[in-house]
């Protein structure tokens, strides 16, 4: 009888699973870094402005990013500054899930959960406002 090989662990399934998601991201960016949202029309539209006619905190991501990817700052925030804020945010949540490690304290306590939505709420808010300063708050 031959003896059974190993079977892999839960951290190396999500390892393999954030790698995966790596990729995935990486051939999503490269998208965007080819085609401008601003000029094509293939892209989802964001269904809060078509339908319910206001800025969602997600609109102008997509214009952002590839902005950012072409490195303009300045316009990737006048698209969505919120994305390019929260930007060392992101990319260190996807090292840690890509490397394995631990999550800071911080980052998983229900008060920084609870912030994050209230400042999403906000936001959404105020970049719908129709008068200076706010208007530039709103994707352009």
């Amino acid at each position: 009888m031959e003896p059974q090989a190993a079977r892999p662990g839960p951290e190396a399934h999500a390892r393999w699973r954030a790698r995966v998601l790596g990729l995935l991201l990486c051939a999503g960016l490269l998208v965007v870094y080819l085609a401008d949202p601003a000029t094509t029309d293939w892209y989802p539209v964001c269904p809060s402005r078509v339908f319910l006619h206001f800025y969602c905190p997600g609109c102008g991501t997509l214009r952002a990013t590839h902005r950012l990817l072409h490195g303009d700052l300045s316009g990737a925030l006048a698209m969505n500054p919120v994305l390019v804020l929260a930007l060392p945010f992101l990319l260190h949540g996807l090292w840690t899930s890509f490397t394995g490690r631990a999550a800071p304290r911080w980052s998983t306590s229900p008060g920084a959960g609870w912030a994050i939505l209230a400042a999403l709420v906000a936001y959404t808010v105020l970049r719908n406002l129709p008068w200076e300063p706010f208007l530039r708050l709103a994707p352009h």
